[in-house]
């Protein structure tokens, strides 16, 4: 949004194209800063909420046909049904109709259901989509071979490296440490996630459990907030690991915290990328992940940073070969930092 209006600072200035008024439509459930107009609209993340969908249908169709855009770019899977139905008289007009895909629901190995109910919506509305962006090469191969569209490819939203760095010193570090609550010669194990199913707590607990009352010294931080958290928080006391696992909550100095810890992990079942671990591999944090379509971008290569979500031995036998000192970096590829991500944007908006 800064991008078209012209308002990206340094050190991404040179990329802004300016002149375009953006409006926003959501929800509301974040402040937005960046836009000339805000609407809400009341949408639902819940693809079986039919009354609110009408009624955002209803809602978004009049925004649209009253502001006559020349480019709708919509997100998130069920929003962006309901966004490109709404546009199809607008589209008639020379309106074009943007989709970014942060990972589809349908993916090798996910669940039958998600399949038959979210396959066939996205194939459908495909007709209705000027071109639709994937982040990962799994869904571009899926949508280019099956989708009536155009198909582009970007490497997700971007990381700002001008946020995410190594150079940190060791008094530094260690006065994180400190207010974090964690011991200076602590081995800490950091999880940047949300509290959902998804993203596996539960196996990550249970797998590096045995492991901890091993070794007091290695900690597991994790970051974030969700419907989950109470039970993962029960589960580290079942478990007997209570004390060696810290729940920081939902914070916005994440790249302070990551610089304070020693290795990085994501037992996530699905990513359609994986900005977490990215943001630790910019902090210098060697990683460990789980084996999904989003999580092979980023290791690429590197097998052996990869174990299967279903296999909690394999897991924590790499978690105790960090510890003891095997490497397990992997380089920071330029193609997921912001200004490449602004730099492909920045073509595709010319471009439509």
């Amino acid at each position: 949004m800064r991008m078209l209006r012209g308002t990206l600072e340094e050190p991404y200035s040179d990329l802004n194209i300016g002149g375009w008024t953006v409006d926003y439509a959501s929800a509301n459930e974040e402040t937005i800063l960046d836009a000339d107009n805000i609407f809400r609209v009341d949408f639902s993340r819940n693809p079986f909420a039919f009354r609110k969908h009408l009624l955002a249908y209803r809602q978004l169709k009049s925004i649209l046909e009253n502001n006559h855009y020349d480019i709708i770019h919509t997100h998130t899977p069920v929003g962006s049904v309901i966004t490109r139905l709404a546009a199809k008289k607008c589209r008639k007009h020379g309106t074009k109709v943007i989709y970014t895909s942060h990972g589809f629901h349908f993916f090798n190995g996910a669940p039958l259901k998600y399949w038959c109910l979210f396959y066939p919506i996205e194939k459908l509305c495909a007709k209705y989509t000027d071109l639709l962006i994937t982040i990962n090469r799994e869904d571009y191969g899926r949508a280019k071979a099956k989708f009536n569209t155009a198909v582009r490819m970007i490497n997700g939203v971007g990381v700002d490296t001008t946020k995410f760095n190594q150079s940190i010193s060791v008094a530094e570090k260690n006065n994180i440490r400190k207010k974090l609550g964690f011991k200076k010669n602590d081995y800490i194990i950091v999880y940047v996630a949300e509290f959902i199913a998804r993203k596996n707590h539960r196996f990550l607990l249970e797998s590096v459990a045995p492991l901890l009352k091993e070794k007091p010294d290695i900690k597991i931080a994790l970051l974030g907030k969700g419907e989950l958290l109470l039970k993962t928080k029960q589960l580290a006391k079942d478990l007997g690991i209570e004390k060696q696992v810290s729940f920081l909550g939902y914070r916005d100095d994440v790249y302070r915290v990551l610089q304070s810890c020693n290795l990085a992990v994501s037992t996530s079942l699905s990513e359609g990328l994986g900005l977490g671990v990215i943001e630790a591999q910019l902090c210098g944090l060697p990683i460990i992940i789980s084996d999904n379509r989003g999580h092979r971008e980023i290791a690429d290569k590197h097998k052996k940073n990869i174990f299967s979500p279903k296999d909690k031995t394999d897991f924590k036998n790499k978690i105790a070969a960090a510890y003891g000192g095997e490497d397990f970096y992997i380089n920071f590829n330029e193609k997921f930092s912001l200004r490449s991500s602004l730099k492909k944007m920045r073509k595709i908006y010319l471009d439509y």
